[in-house]
């Protein structure tokens, strides 16, 4: 009976996959036919497949797979001094459909944290108890050296590296800042005592600003065994559009002595500069600079020429110096009669 049954299968077999003469006369057929015999052919290489898989994997098997390993709880007042490996090998034999399933998902392993050796291949083993018929055969560490140390606490500053550009016309007012600016570190005292900085390794670029800055940055672990308190910081800027404005100061000679005057041609200087057009009207009526010249470096001067000194006397304004003229001014000392 089973002979008859694989013969009619052999004859359909062979009817779909031989063309007749007939059917090979009408292209459409013969198309047809062929998509034909290969949807069969893919659908008998599946099951034929699918076929060796179920005979074969119902038998006993060995594979190696990689276990990941898992801190276990540390004491409160204590840290790692060197962090446990994050994988190991191990050699597994048991029922191959069970094999195939932990070699693709493979559990992990919680190490019990205690200073000294600890066998890795007995932890490991007492977790593979729960997986039926799986035996562990060998474990690669075989064991690991745990060492501990008294667990430290510091407060150390955030260093952020920028390179940002603006828009024409556009800048920066006041110092940007970071919040928080600084972050609460832990870990074992050898490894957290010589770390004086969070240096974010990544430069923020930005180019093309023109509106106040607000960005949120992610902080990446420093150490894999430091701990932190913080996952992001926040960088901001005020950022505004700048116009130009123009102010005459008077020179004025420093350190002068007593009864001594100098004249100075011209007397002036025309000092342009930008600042925030909401500032610009408040700088109208002020003097935000002053020019002088040390009276050292008339005594030094054998030309009659001086470059007066531009400082910035108001702080409170976002000024910033673009140019000045005249850039040298002849000087000449007024003598009592």
């Amino acid at each position: 009976m089973v002979a008859n049954i694989f013969k009619s299968f052999y004859n359909r077999l062979k009817r779909i996959f031989v063309i007749s003469p007939t059917t090979a006369a009408n292209e459409l057929d013969v198309r047809a036919a062929r998509r034909e015999r290969i949807a069969v052919f893919v659908v008998a290489f599946i099951m034929a497949l699918s076929l060796w898989f179920i005979v074969n994997l119902n038998g006993d098997y060995s594979t190696t797979i990689n276990v990941p390993l898992r801190t276990g709880d540390v004491p409160d007042d204590m840290a790692l001094v060197e962090g446990l490996p994050e994988f190991v090998q191990v050699d597994i034999s048991g029922d191959g459909w069970k094999l195939v399933s932990l070699y693709n998902n493979p559990p992990v392993v919680n190490v019990d944290i205690v200073e000294g050796e600890v066998n890795l291949f007995e932890q490991v083993r007492q977790r593979f108890t729960v997986e039926q018929d799986v035996s562990v055969l060998k474990v690669q560490p075989f064991v690991v050296n745990i060492g501990l140390e008294e667990k430290i606490f510091k407060r150390i500053p955030i260093l952020l590296s920028t390179d940002v550009s603006y828009m024409d016309r556009y800048g920066r007012v006041g110092e940007p800042s970071i919040f928080p600016d600084s972050i609460t570190i832990s870990g074992a005292a050898s490894q957290v005592r010589d770390i004086n900085v969070w240096e974010i390794e990544d430069t923020l670029r930005l180019s093309g600003v023109r509106e106040d800055i607000n960005y949120d940055i992610d902080l990446e672990p420093i150490h894999p065994l430091i701990e932190y308190e913080l996952s992001e910081i926040t960088y901001t800027e005020n950022v505004s559009e700048f116009t130009e404005g123009e102010v005459s100061v008077y020179i004025r000679t420093r350190d002068l002595p007593r009864g001594s005057i100098i004249n100075y041609t011209p007397s002036t200087v025309t000092i342009r500069f930008d600042i925030p057009i909401e500032q610009f009207a408040s700088v109208q009526n002020e003097r935000p600079y002053e020019v002088y010249v040390p009276y050292d470096e008339i005594l030094e001067d054998s030309t009659g020429f001086v470059t007066p000194d531009i400082q910035l006397v108001r702080q409170d304004f976002e000024i910033r110096l673009r140019s000045f003229q005249p850039k040298a001014v002849a000087y000449f000392s007024v003598l009592d009669e």
